[in-house]
């Protein structure tokens, strides 16, 4: 079920912001498979093929990673991930993000018109389609920026442009690195209640010794 645009709109213009379930397809490169993107006030939580988790709490700007194999987390404080983005902007050669490129080309994702715009990174890059008309599709992107932060994310450190300033929902996304293709595309968005407690390690998870992430390109 889609957010009831009305709905939606009516919570976050009263200040109170509705939860966020969002679910991907993910394809290529190995990595097939589904995620599930969940926001509740100022957190959020990937989870990625069932195998790893991303937790961002922007209250306290730490970003903490679980491994379900491993049944362990690593947590990173804000500035060790400060660090780790400064690291990746190096590599990049600017702390600037890079800038979003209309192609002018128009395409249909699932029942959504989208429009196609690149952002070249250097060594990656990205195509979106974005629905311009998707409902409230500002508020949406505001939620899910929380997740930018993250280190973990694939194209993390302030490289790629912000979803918080998409001009449209991201129905897909693709990156290209190395001849290799990945993509998300967006399967549903809703306003279901999310459990304020996945925003933790679970009790029976063990902290895990952190080790250098080498910058992406």
């Amino acid at each position: 079920m889609r957010i009831p645009a009305a709905a939606l709109f009516a919570a976050l213009t009263l200040g109170a912001q509705a939860d966020l379930v969002v679910k991907q397809k993910v394809e290529g490169a190995g990595m097939s498979g589904e995620q599930t993107v969940r926001v509740k006030d100022n957190k959020a939580r990937c989870d990625v093929a069932g195998s790893i988790s991303v937790i961002v709490n922007r209250e306290t700007g730490e970003t903490t990673t679980l491994s379900h194999a491993q049944r362990g987390f690593v947590t990173l404080d804000p500035a060790r991930r400060k660090a780790l983005n400064e690291k990746l902007q190096k590599a990049r050669g600017t702390s600037e993000p890079a800038k979003l490129v209309a192609t002018g080309k128009k395409e249909k994702v699932g029942d959504q018109t989208c429009e196609l715009f690149t952002a070249d990174l250097g060594n990656v890059k990205l195509t979106y389609w974005l629905a311009k008309d998707y409902p409230n599709f500002a508020a949406i992107n505001a939620q899910l920026d929380i997740l930018e932060s993250a280190p973990d994310a694939a194209v993390g450190g302030g490289l790629a442009p912000r979803t918080k300033d998409l001009p449209g929902l991201p129905m897909k996304i693709q990156m290209e690195m190395s001849g290799q293709k990945v993509t998300v595309t967006t399967l549903s968005v809703t306003d279901e209640k999310v459990d304020a407690g996945i925003f933790t390690a679970p009790k029976d998870y063990k902290e895990l010794p952190s080790t250098p992430t080498p910058p992406q390109p």
